[in-house]
């Protein structure tokens, strides 16, 4: 049962990567450390504070993305606001990082409508 979760996962985040607009990397020494960050932009279709949201990058197909254990919400002015203030049908971009073995959201900033 884990592993065809890890798979539905995989298959999620590979989706979203396609979906990405933004990717830059850094290693901060050879052979040590390599972060990636991405970005990506949709319509909040579903969110749970703390654990997921569902974004709909304007195909129609809803892509799950989960949440990091320091995520910051921005709102359209740029200041960070409470998890509990988004709301379904928001524009939002979203940046992605690498946490342990899997892609999380990081940061949701909230876009002018």
């Amino acid at each position: 049962m884990r592993k065809l979760l890890a798979l539905i996962c995989l298959a999620f985040v590979a989706y979203a990567q396609a979906q990405t607009t933004t990717t830059s990397s850094t290693t901060s020494s050879p052979g040590t450390t390599t972060s990636s960050t991405s970005n990506t932009s949709g319509t909040v279709t579903d969110y749970t504070p703390g654990a997921a949201i569902v974004l709909d990058p304007g195909t129609g197909k809803p892509v799950h993305f989960f949440i990091g254990k320091k995520v910051q919400v921005l709102g359209p002015d740029g200041k960070v606001i409470a998890e509990t203030d988004l709301k379904k049908n928001a524009k939002v971009r979203l940046r992605l990082v690498q946490e342990g073995d899997r892609t999380v959201v990081d940061r949701i900033a909230v876009e002018e409508k």
